[in-house]
Formats: structure tokens, sequence, C-alpha cells
């Protein structure tokens, strides 16, 4: 349901205990605005237990302390299981606990009450059919994105294991959940993986055909988050317990699987590539369209489900023409899209879809058992 968090808690609704072990130290400081943050003592550090970062910030006369953590690392010590509605209690305990650690007491309602500056919601995808997680981000990243959300550089990683559509305000990330697990830091998507998590590699690894697709949402500014909540018709500026809401995250996720993947790239993904199928498919829904413009979509659609797709089509074109003539070339895009369904397509959108509008959370046990 949701990974990552950042809370925001004003420093008159904590208490920091003296002689923790812990001490705050400068990390940054630029005019009136200073960050301080906490190293634990070694012992501790090399415990295995996942524990939030802190860190306090003052900006002028106001001073509150950052919580940043992932909810279901620590509840469960891993991100494969999913939270509920109803692991916010135990969330919240564990989290008092935890923040105990480092010398921070926090009452249970100011934590439920804390301001939401940044979070992760987020649906682990079972494939079935032979379907694998490398294997459908290969397809995705053939599609085309707007404008207002492009490519990174490093966008299409680790050999086709991960795939991220990407703004400083927020991003789409797609990777194979099972092969991260046993990425190094530096090139895995899930850079701070707990012990537990680790070893659940050999674990689900040696389960035949076992492929979790990750799909994460990752609203990292406030004025995104908010206009997003809104644009979905909930209140902006929401409290933990606000956001901690199995709707709001199955609704932000279907969002962007909509908007970015499925309503606008269907074609991309069909069973049916023979162009004299698609010529007739093209004359049954646009009856009145020339010979000559036909030709021209069943070309189209070729070249976009080439290799890698409409990104290299894009940068081939680009070559010898502008970005007006670009868009010009997407509307054929739109009828392409226009004659497509779904259960024309290959079963893992169907699969996608339908896991993310149950929004069933995925626990590790039960995959364990559906193997047996």
């Amino acid at each position: 349901m949701i990974d990552t968090v950042i809370l925001t808690i004003p420093e008159k609704h904590t208490t920091f205990i003296k002689n923790s072990g812990t001490e705050w130290n400068l990390f940054a400081k630029f005019g009136s605005f200073t960050k301080h943050i906490k190293q634990l003592p070694t012992a501790k550090r090399n415990d295995g237990v996942y524990r939030p970062r802190v860190t306090v910030i003052t900006r002028g006369k106001d001073r509150f302390l950052k919580i940043e953590f992932s909810i279901p690392k620590l509840i469960f010590e891993n991100n494969v299981d999913e939270v509920t509605e109803k692991d916010f209690d135990k969330i919240i305990n564990k989290l008092q606990l935890r923040l105990r650690d480092w010398g921070i007491i926090i009452k249970r309602k100011n934590l439920k009450a804390s301001e939401v500056t940044a979070f992760h919601p987020s649906k682990n995808i079972l494939l079935s059919d032979g379907y694998t997680s490398s294997g459908v981000i290969k397809e995705l990243n053939k599609i085309n994105l707007t404008r207002r959300m492009d490519l990174t550089k490093d966008t299409f990683r680790n050999e086709g294991q991960s795939l991220q559509f990407y703004t400083n305000s927020h991003s789409l990330v797609i990777y194979d959940k099972i092969a991260d697990l046993k990425k190094p830091k530096s090139r895995a998507i899930d850079k701070e993986k707990t012990l537990k998590q680790t070893s659940l590699f050999d674990v689900l690894d040696k389960e035949e055909h076992m492929e979790i697709l990750r799909i994460e949402v990752r609203l990292s500014k406030k004025v995104k988050m908010n206009s997003l909540l809104q644009k979905l018709g909930y209140d902006k500026n929401p409290t933990f317990q606000d956001i901690f809401n199995e709707e709001i995250c199955q609704k932000i996720v279907s969002t962007y699987w909509q908007d970015i993947i499925a309503e606008k790239h269907l074609f991309l993904f069909s069973l049916a590539n023979s162009p004299t199928d698609i010529l007739k498919k093209l004359m049954q829904k646009y009856p009145t369209m020339k010979p000559k413009e036909l030709i021209y979509l069943i070309g189209l659609q070729q070249l976009s489900t080439d290799k890698a797709g409409i990104r290299d089509l894009r940068q081939i074109v680009m070559q010898n023409a502008n970005d007006r003539t670009w868009y010009r070339i997407t509307d054929g895009f739109k009828k392409l899209n226009g004659l497509q369904a779904l259960s024309d397509c290959h079963s893992w959108l169907g699969q996608v879809k339908q896991q993310i509008e149950e929004f069933i959370p995925l626990k590790v046990h039960h995959l364990l058992c559906k193997e047996k």
C-alpha cells in the first residue's frame, strides 16, 4: 500500500532524552536554515534492526523533526510484504519504539497527526502465464512520454530489470522486485535493504516461476502531492493517519498506471502485429479513412513496436524534425490505440490491471504456500 513516508513534527510535540547515547551533529547550515542528524552507537548500527532516519531542521523561527522510513520494513523487516490499514496501530507502536533508540519520545496522537511531506504508494504484482518482470519492463520501455514527464538517462537499467519515469517532483518506478533483492546498494532501486529482506532472495529465487513486478509512485515534493490529492478528491496537507488509506493509495497507483502506460499505449502490446490484420482492424474502425493514411498508420505501428519502440523512433525522427512535427505524429498513436482492446493484448496487462484494482496485499508466506 505505502512504502516510504516522510513525516514532520513540530519540536513542541517532541521530547529529546538527554544522555541517550546519541548526540545531534550539525550537518548543514545556510543562513537561518540548519540541519542536525544523529548517529547511533556502533552496537546498534550493526544489530540488523531497521530504524527510521531522523533529522532536526531549523528554518527561521520554526524547528521540527523530520522522520523518514519504509513502513513495511519497520514492521515486517522487508517490503515484499505489503501493509494494510489494519496494521496502523502496530506501525505507530513500532515507530515509537524505534524512535526511542534515537532518544526521541513522541506521543501516539502526535505521530498520527504528523504532517506528511512525501510518500510512496506502491503495489507488488505477481505475474503468471510465463511472463517475467524483465520481459514486461522491456515492453514498457517502448512507450511515449509527454513533455511533462520524461525519461532520465539511466531510466532503463540493470539489463532491463528497472524502469523509471522521472521528474523532480514525482516519479513512477517499475522494477523486478526479486532481482533487486540481490543487487548491491550501488545498483539496486531499493537501497536500504534489511538483513531479512536480503535473505528473502534465497527463498523466493528457489521458487520456480516466481515473478514480482514492483510498481511504485514516488511523490517526492509536497506541492505535487497536494495537487494530486485534490485532483483525486481528497484534502491537501494530509496527516499520517489521513494518507494511510488503501483507497487513496490504490487510486494514485491506478492513476499513474493508466495515464502513463495503459491509456495511450495498448497498441504497443497487441497480440496481433501482422500488417494485414492491423489494416483490417483500421478499416473497420475508420471506414472513411483514405488508403494512404491507413498505410501510414500501419507503418507507424510497425516502427513503434520494433526494438526500443516509440522512444527509439522519436530519437531517429528528431534528427531531421522539430517538436511540432513529432507531436503531429503522436496523433497517429491515438488512432492506433483507439482500435485496441485490452482483451487483444498480452495477458500481463490484464494481470496488472486486476491486481491494482483489487489492491489485495501481497504476503511472502502466501506466495510460498501457493507454490507448494
